[in-house]
C-alpha cells in the first residue's frame, strides 16, 4: 500500500485482532511477541531504529505513536527489523511491538541501534536491552 497512514492502520488492526484471537483461545501469544520502549539517547533527532531479534520469523510490527516510522521493513525468515522515514527527537522514545506470525518464541533482542534514516549508525550499537533502555512495559 501506497498511503502509509492505512498501512499503519491495517498493521495495527491486524496486532488487536491477533491478541484477541490467542486470549480467546487461551493463549495469549505471549512467547511469540514483543514490546519494547527504544529511548533515544544519542543526543541528537534519529531518522530510524534497526532491531535484531534472536528468533528468525515473520514479524508484524506496531509502534507507538503510531506513523513515527513510515517505512517499517521486515524479510520472512529474518531476525531484523528496519524502521525509516520519521523522526525520534533526542531524548524521546517510541514503543515498538512485534508478533511473531512464524509462531516461533521471540528470544528477545539481540542487537538494536539508531541510524540517520538512511541505515548510517547514529551513537552506538547496543547488545540486548537494558534498563532503561529498551524497557517492556
Amino acid at each position: 500500500m501506497k498511503n502509509p497512514k492505512t498501512t499503519s492502520v491495517l498493521v495495527g488492526l491486524g496486532l488487536v485482532l491477533v491478541l484477541a484471537y490467542g486470549y480467546a483461545q487461551g493463549n495469549p501469544y505471549s512467547t511469540n511477541s514483543s514490546t519494547n520502549t527504544f529511548i533515544n539517547d544519542t543526543g541528537q533527532a534519529v531518522g530510524g531504529l534497526h532491531i535484531q531479534y534472536g528468533t528468525r520469523g515473520c514479524f508484524v510490527v506496531s509502534q507507538n505513536p503510531a506513523n513515527t516510522f513510515a517505512v517499517v521493513q521486515t524479510t520472512e525468515g529474518s531476525d531484523q527489523v528496519n524502521l525509516s522515514s520519521g523522526t525520534v527527537a533526542a531524548g524521546g522514545s517510541i514503543q515498538i511491538s512485534v508478533i511473531n506470525w512464524c509462531e516461533a518464541p521471540i528470544r528477545g533482542i539481540r542487537k538494536w541501534w539508531w541510524t540517520d534514516g538512511s541505515g548510517i549508525l547514529v551513537g552506538q550499537t547496543h547488545n540486548a536491552c537494558r534498563n532503561p533502555d529498551c524497557t517492556s512495559p
